[in-house]
């Protein structure tokens, strides 16, 4: 069980991730919280809240489409160059 803090509150948040530590998480929220805060005027705490959830599942959505790219630019190449293999070997079996 770890207890973090986001935006001044703190939470104990039990974590079934082993790749990254709940603190990192923690932290990256509350600072695209308080980014979101110097932006605007008193907004209330939820409303930061949404609003940081909303970016930070963009950025993640963006880079989910960079990865996918990059997987068909491979998966292309891939392709190609078993095709490219597949043609010398059948002139070699010729």
């Amino acid at each position: 069980m770890a207890k973090i803090q986001i935006y001044g509150k703190t939470y104990n948040i039990k974590s079934s991730s082993g790749l990254i530590e709940t603190e990192e998480v923690a932290n990256y929220v509350d600072l695209k919280m308080r980014e979101l805060s110097e932006l605007g005027s008193k907004t209330p705490t939820l409303d930061l809240a949404i609003l940081a959830a909303l970016n930070i599942a963009q950025e993640l959505m963006e880079l989910q489409k960079q990865i996918d790219a990059q997987n068909q630019d491979r998966e292309d190449k891939i392709g190609k160059l078993l095709l490219e293999l597949d043609n010398e070997l059948q002139i070699i079996d010729n």
